[in-house]
């Protein structure tokens, strides 16, 4: 009877053998719960179990082997070697997943949400499976997913972005883009799959920014980046943008194909009640608060202005003369999509540097202790014709946007200068000034 109590407790060993084993294959850090029972302690519970037939096998080996040690030692092993194979077998896809799990933990993440960009007036719909794409993925990989099947239609560069909680955790970089869409003043069908400058993404990333967050210049912050916003323009042309408020930087352009709606999948072929309904959406707003004007007047579509027109570089800077004025802010947003701010001592001391046209500015300034804002916004067709009379042999000719704010805030000019000759802003869509 001894000798079987002593068979019982090596059955009793093989089964936390196997325990052991099981818990090396799975990495028991990766937890599966299945309702309040997590599944790895259903597995182990199925090992143990095992522990009695295991035993009842061991008597009959003994019985029939006649207490042979030889053939109890073999019987064990090969007990070991199944339940080993078993989990092996079995495990592979948890084992899988805990490596990219690791991979996960280590890989940097940000706290970030994606949208879709698209010139005023020219909307697309976008198709199923358009998504960025993560670096690295994991089991409880957090993501968020550009909402497909939605008509955007917003003006270039301020991204409509799916809501990500704040609460939610951070994100992956992505390393790639595929994006599929319907244009509907061209009544084309697009599609682009590229691979994305992740680390160029990751840089700005933990660049950060500065943002005054009162409105009233006496709380600067550093600000993170917090959008990727991937534009879709008429004839294809894609920009990648990462943002946060009062800050776009362009990042990538690309060039998608025009495929053949034969080429996409029933349920994303857009309708012919769905076309009508967007081209008759006459929405025109004068003072350009609603970006959401789809009637082009019948003009023909400015095909490549996005990608190359608005992303021609001068060698520019604003000069604000001084008023009285304590402190201030300078918003300036481009043509492009992109936008950045300026404060105090950057304003007076900014620098000539290669950048795009600019669409606006904003100037925040502090006099007599009020706040006020001088909001500017140009013409497109009078500043770019400036910048090209002044710039148009030299891309590197020193220009200045030169504003003059009289003392008592009822007189505003603005001129392009370069070092021989001035141009007068006498078509600005707006000039105003106004007390916060």
């Amino acid at each position: 009877m001894k000798y079987y109590f002593k068979l019982f407790l090596l059955s009793i060993g093989i089964g936390i053998i196997n325990v052991l084993l099981f818990l090396f294959l799975l990495q028991f850090q990766i937890v599966h719960n299945s309702s309040y029972v997590p599944q790895e302690l259903f597995i182990i519970f199925l090992i143990l179990l095992a522990i009695i037939p295991q035993t009842a096998l061991l008597f009959v080996v003994a019985f029939i082997s006649k207490k042979n040690q030889l053939a109890i030692t073999i019987c064990s092993g090969l007990l070991i070697v199944a339940c080993f194979l078993v989990l092996w077998n079995t495990s592979d896809e948890e084992r899988q997943t805990f490596n990219n799990e690791q991979v996960f933990r280590n890989t940097e993440k940000y706290d970030y949400m994606q949208g879709i960009s698209t010139p005023e007036g020219y909307p697309i719909k976008l198709l199923s499976e358009s998504r960025f794409t993560l670096a690295v993925t994991a089991d409880r990989t957090p993501y968020t997913l550009l909402e497909t099947g939605k008509v955007y239609s917003i003006n270039w560069g301020n991204g409509d972005t799916t809501f990500k909680s704040s609460d939610g955790p951070d994100i992956v970089v992505p390393d790639s883009l595929k994006l599929s869409w319907y244009s509907f003043l061209e009544n084309k069908y697009y599609r682009l799959n590229t691979k994305l400058d992740k680390n160029k993404i990751s840089r700005y990333f933990k660049t950060q920014y500065k943002r005054d967050i009162s409105g009233n210049l006496d709380r600067i912050i550093i600000a993170d980046y917090q959008r990727l916003i991937a534009g879709i323009a008429p004839g294809g042309d894609v920009v990648l943008w990462i943002s946060g408020v009062n800050n776009t930087k362009e990042l990538e352009v690309f060039k998608a194909d025009s495929i053949n709606v034969t080429k996409i999948r029933d349920y994303d072929v857009v309708k012919a009640d769905e076309m009508k309904k967007v081209l008759t959406d006459t929405c025109t707003c004068e003072n350009d608060v609603q970006f959401r004007k789809i009637v082009n007047n019948g003009k023909p579509i400015p095909y490549g202005i996005w990608a190359n027109k608005y992303r021609k570089k001068y060698n520019w800077k604003a000069e604000i003369n001084s008023f009285g004025q304590t402190k201030s802010a300078l918003d300036i947003s481009f043509f492009n999509g992109e936008e950045y701010e300026l404060f105090n001592e950057e304003v007076l001391k900014m620098t000539y540097q290669k950048q795009v046209v600019p669409n606006y500015l904003i100037y925040t300034f502090i006099k007599d202790n009020k706040t006020y804002k001088a909001f500017l916004q140009f013409d497109e067709e009078e500043i770019f014709s400036h910048f090209e009379k002044l710039a148009s042999n030299n891309s590197n000719e020193l220009l200045d946007i030169v504003l003059n704010i009289s003392s008592d805030l009822n007189q505003t000019t603005i001129q392009l200068r370069s070092k021989d000759k001035a141009l007068d802003f006498e078509k600005m869509k707006t000039v105003k000034i106004r007390a916060d």
